[in-house]
Parts: C-alpha cells; sequence; structure tokens
C-alpha cells in the first residue's frame, strides 16, 4: 500500500517535531497563608530562575471565612487538584502556613479517612487523585508559626541548594537507631535487619551510627549518648536516619538514658549541609495532639537545623516502617539522588502501598510493634495518610559527579598491594585524589573488644572503643596528587580483611568541586 505523497511528508513532520519537542516544564504550586506571602517571596524568585512553572495560590483567595473557621480544606484541595491535573509535566505542592487556627497564618491540613488516621490532619490528600490515597504529586509544608518561621525555612532551602562546593557531607548518612524496650535476641534481629539494608546504599554513600542497643557494636555508654549525637549531626551529612521508639516528645533511649528531645532537635547546629531528616519513630512529625508538635516541626524550624524532615503523625508500625524504608532506599541512595526531595517521600509512601513483605517477617514485626487486630490493608491505608514531609518538595538534592576513569582492578588478596590509576575530567585538573578501600555497612571490624556485662567504668571503655571502631569504613586509605588529570598510587593491603563486600572508593577534590568514584571488588581468600 502506498502512501499519498503529501499525508507521508506531514507524518515525516509530525515524528520529526515529536522527537524534537522539550520536555513539558516542571511546575511548583506554593500555597501561601495571607500573612507569609512576603516572606516566601525569595524563594517563589528562585525557584523561577531555576526554570520551574511557578503557580501561587493565596489561601485568601480561595477559601471563605467560613471554610477557614471550621478548617474546612476540600475547596484548597480541589482547587490545587485542577491546577496539577491541568498541567502536563510534574508538579510539586509547598503548603507555607499553620495546619489549624483563626489566624492569617494558616493553611488548613485536610483530614485523614483511613483507621487510626481517620479525623487526623494530613496534607497526602492535596496530591492524591479523586478517590486514591497514594499520592502521585509530592506534597510538602513550611510549618510556620510566624514570620521568623518562614523565613528561616525558605534561608535553609536556599543555603543547601546554593552550596555547591566540596563536601565530606555530600554523601554521608547518620544512622540513629535502637530498639532498647525489646530482648537482646530482637534488637540484634532488627540491628541485622537494618543494616543489610544499608548494604542496599550504592557504596558511594558513607555513614556513621549510633544503635542503642547494648549489645551492638554501635552502641554508646548512656551518659554519652546525647552529646556525641549531637557532636556527630553537627559535623553535617546529606541525610540523618532514624529507625527506634519516639514519643512527639523525642527519640527513646531508654527508661533512664537522656536522648535527642524536642528541646534538642529545635536548638542544636548543623555547620556543614542543610540535611534531610527522615525519622521513623512515632509521632516525629505530629502536627497537633495532646502532648504537642512531634520534634521533627523544632527540627525544620530551626535556623540551624535540619532542612526537611520526613515522618510520622501518628503511632507507626514496625512492618510499615520497613516497607517505607525499602521504597525509600530504591528510590533515594542510588548512585545519583533524585533531583528533588518530593521523590523520596513518594518512593516511602509507594513503599508502603504496593511494598511486599513476606508473611513470617509480617507477623513477627507486628507481633512485636504493631497491632494484629488492624488488617494489613488497613496499616498501609493509614500509613499512606500518616507519614508527612516538613519542606520543599522541590528542594533540590546535593548532586556528586562521578566522572572519573578508573583502570579495572580485578582481584585483591589479603597481604598484596594493588596499583591504582585512573584519569580525572579537565576540569579537576590537579586534583587531590584519596583512594580508599572501604567494607560495608553490615560488616564488623575485626578488632571488636569484649564488653563486660557488669556496669561501669571498664563496660563503658569497650563499647566506646567498638563505637569508633564500627563507624570506621575505610580499611585502609592513601592520598595523591594528580599529574594533570592522572594519577597512580599503590595500596597496601592488611594480612586480615573484613568479610562481605568491599569496594575501591575514590574522591577527587578541588577548592570547588568533589567528584566520586566505586569499584566493587573480588576478594580471594584462602580456603577460597
Amino acid at each position: 500500500m502506498r502512501l499519498p505523497l503529501a499525508l507521508l511528508l506531514v507524518l515525516i513532520l509530525d515524528t520529526h517535531a515529536s522527537a524534537a519537542a522539550p520536555p513539558p516544564v516542571e511546575q511548583w504550586i506554593v500555597v501561601v497563608a495571607p500573612d507569609y506571602e512576603k516572606a516566601v517571596v525569595p524563594l517563589i524568585e528562585h525557584r523561577r530562575e531555576q526554570g520551574l512553572r511557578v503557580v501561587v495560590v493565596a489561601v485568601r483567595d480561595v477559601l471563605s471565612f467560613r471554610d477557614l473557621a471550621v478548617g474546612d480544606a476540600i475547596p484548597l484541595r480541589d482547587h490545587v487538584r485542577k491546577l496539577w491535573k491541568s498541567h502536563p509535566g510534574r508538579s510539586s505542592i509547598l503548603l507555607v502556613g499553620a495546619v489549624a487556627g483563626a489566624g492569617r497564618g494558616v493553611v488548613p491540613a485536610l483530614l485523614g479517612t483511613a483507621g487510626r488516621m481517620r479525623g487526623q490532619p494530613s496534607d497526602a490528600g492535596f496530591g492524591c487523585a479523586e478517590g486514591k490515597r497514594l499520592p502521585t504529586v509530592a506534597v510538602g509544608r513550611f510549618p510556620a508559626r510566624n514570620v521568623a518561621d518562614v523565613k528561616a525555612m525558605v534561608d535553609k532551602t536556599l543555603a543547601l541548594e546554593r552550596d555547591n562546593g566540596p563536601g565530606a557531607w555530600r554523601r554521608r548518612v547518620t544512622v540513629l537507631a535502637g530498639v532498647p524496650a525489646y530482648n537482646p535476641v530482637v534488637d540484634r534481629l532488627v540491628e541485622n535487619v537494618a543494616f543489610a539494608r544499608f548494604d542496599r546504599m550504592h557504596p558511594t554513600w558513607v555513614g556513621r551510627a549510633v544503635y542503642t542497643a547494648d549489645g551492638s557494636r554501635f552502641c554508646l555508654p548512656g551518659k554519652e549518648l546525647r552529646s556525641r549525637s549531637l557532636e556527630m549531626l553537627r559535623d553535617g551529612q546529606a541525610f540523618i536516619l532514624y529507625l527506634g521508639h519516639s514519643d512527639a516528645g523525642g527519640l527513646y533511649g531508654g527508661p533512664t538514658t537522656a536522648f535527642l528531645d524536642r528541646a534538642d532537635w529545635g536548638e542544636m547546629r548543623i555547620d556543614h549541609g542543610g540535611s534531610v531528616f527522615i525519622t521513623f519513630g512515632c509521632n516525629g512529625c505530629q502536627l497537633s495532639g495532646r502532648d504537642g508538635e512531634g520534634y521533627g516541626l523544632a527540627a525544620v524550624r530551626n535556623p540551624r537545623g535540619p532542612v526537611a524532615v520526613l515522618g510520622s503523625h501518628g503511632v507507626c508500625f514496625a512492618s510499615m516502617v520497613q516497607l517505607a524504608c525499602d521504597g525509600l532506599f530504591a528510590r533515594a541512595f542510588r548512585s545519583k539522588l533524585p533531583d528533588r526531595l518530593g521523590d523520596c517521600w513518594l518512593g516511602a509512601l509507594e513503599g508502603v502501598s504496593k511494598g511486599s513483605i513476606d508473611f513470617l517477617s509480617y507477623r513477627v514485626l507486628d507481633q512485636v510493634d504493631g497491632d494484629p487486630r488492624i488488617p494489613q490493608a488497613t496499616q498501609r491505608q493509614e500509613h499512606l495518610e500518616m507519614f508527612t514531609l516538613l519542606g520543599d518538595p522541590a528542594l533540590r538534592l546535593p548532586q556528586v559527579a562521578d566522572d572519573i576513569t578508573l583502570d579495572r582492578v580485578k582481584r585483591i588478596a589479603p597481604g598484596t598491594s594493588i596499583r591504582v590509576r585512573g584519569t580525572l575530567p579537565d576540569r579537576m585538573r590537579g586534583a587531590t585524589v584519596r583512594v580508599s578501600l572501604m567494607r560495608s555497612p553490615a560488616s564488623g571490624p575485626l578488632d571488636l573488644e569484649t564488653v563486660p556485662m557488669k556496669a561501669g567504668r571498664d563496660k563503658d571503655k569497650a563499647l566506646l572503643a567498638n563505637y569508633r571502631r564500627a563507624n570506621r569504613f575505610e580499611v585502609v586509605g592513601e592520598r595523591v596528587v594528580s599529574e594533570g588529570t592522572t594519577f597512580t598510587l599503590s595500596l597496601d593491603l592488611p594480612k586480615e580483611l573484613p568479610r562481605g563486600r568491599l569496594h575501591l572508593r575514590l574522591v577527587a577534590t578541588t577548592e570547588t568541586e568533589e567528584v566520586i568514584r566505586v569499584q566493587s571488588l573480588e576478594v580471594i581468600r584462602r580456603g577460597d
């Protein structure tokens, strides 16, 4: 069959035009309470400079006095939903204001509809299609009480996005974890499960950890838990992860051990990187309640604290946390971070909604930290409305290039030397290159001390020594300055190597930029 020449030309031109058409512009919808319209202007201008399609929704133009008086956010939800449904590209939504109240600083929250979230404040519905609970559009909130709060959150967002210089914090995760209310067997099981998941992180990431269970190599003496955790956080990181018990007032370190409370999160200082704080403790992002707001709200309002917080408004269950973690890790901790924070929140919720969990794991977790009376399907639905993002979902996450060309190191063996050679991009000419052999997060160091059972100075000394060794993931490392764009060095390996996966990690640094490259290694051991 022959096509007429005119029709053939139309098809060719149409195909060419479709192939050449740029992707739709990303849309950023900012919903602002009247009192904060001026305070958010610097962020609005910044998003426009980034090329986003900015839509400003003034609450006073959508909601009536009656709507605000009774906290009815449905007309606002419907208005925002029309905006993102009619846009051909991706969208994100930032709500700027308190969730409730009678003043001019309020952007009312929606009310949850599933299980224990019924009637509770929830922002997720602003990003959900009609009749759905899994958002397709990321939603975040600046939970401001006053203009100073808005300015603090805007300034932190801008500072993180404008920090393009080098820094170890860019690929560092600080983990705070523990379940000291259980027994030693369950504590060790949960620790092994947690750190096995951290092994799924791309090896460009490095971490530090505190685990508040007595049998853990990451455990600190109780009297040093709070101070050393604050010191660790102050040094800076891209992400803070908390896995453990909490209430709205703070993290739980045990019946007699002080951990990080609401005041600590509201007053701490993070010197490097804005830090996205992801807490899977109960009530971390409680928007309102009998015991006040969650510690996550204090953290995100703190001018020197985390730039954003992802956490739960209510009591979250261990099995749902596992699903959320799996979804988060699948989306976030790859060789390249998602461009924007909202993707991390959406990933966690997708894990809750669609992630798989085997029958035995679910039953065990639900028995020790859940509620067997609530069906799994209901638990998934209520947790979709429970997990909240405090911060701008359009926040650009820190990226690190990996364009180092590295000669392949095929195998390594204990007690030998390896020659590492590579080529840097031209912009990194003359960079300092750190070459490290790294063990995985799930592996343990070879020189752990035996911890005495009896409480006292000897036990504290052993715990602290093991904590330091456990957080030393570099097995051996050397530094060299490149000759132009090339570098070569020899790395002498110790006679004993840790079990588990090992990686060769290269970090090239100049005054203005940092580049990272990682190569997984095959280890030849005696008896293999």
